[in-house]
């Protein structure tokens, strides 16, 4: 599978709020290989909000994509689902 995770998506890509720790960037790409019998993959990815001053926008709230695609193959089918998880966290 493709998988493809995008931090604060509804924001352009130069002014995007939150960035993965590892490589600064806001989305993060692997091809995933899946085979039957074997153990579940896990990958642990740790992102961080930029400094208020970097950014004006602080009240909207931070879209997070994450989309699965069969490679190559299979052109255009994309799996995924609607699924909203939505957290409000204070400081």
């Amino acid at each position: 599978l493709d998988a493809e995770l995008q931090l604060d998506r509804l924001k352009p890509k130069l002014s995007r709020r939150v960035l993965l720790l590892q490589g600064h960037q806001s989305s993060w790409h692997r091809e995933l290989a899946l085979a039957p019998g074997t153990p579940p993959l896990c990958h642990n990815l740790t992102a961080y909000l930029r400094d208020e001053a970097d950014f004006k926008d602080k009240l909207s709230p931070v879209a997070l994509s994450l989309s699965l695609a069969l490679p190559g193959g299979a052109p255009g089918l994309v799996l995924y689902g609607d699924t909203l998880v939505q957290a409000q966290v204070g400081g």
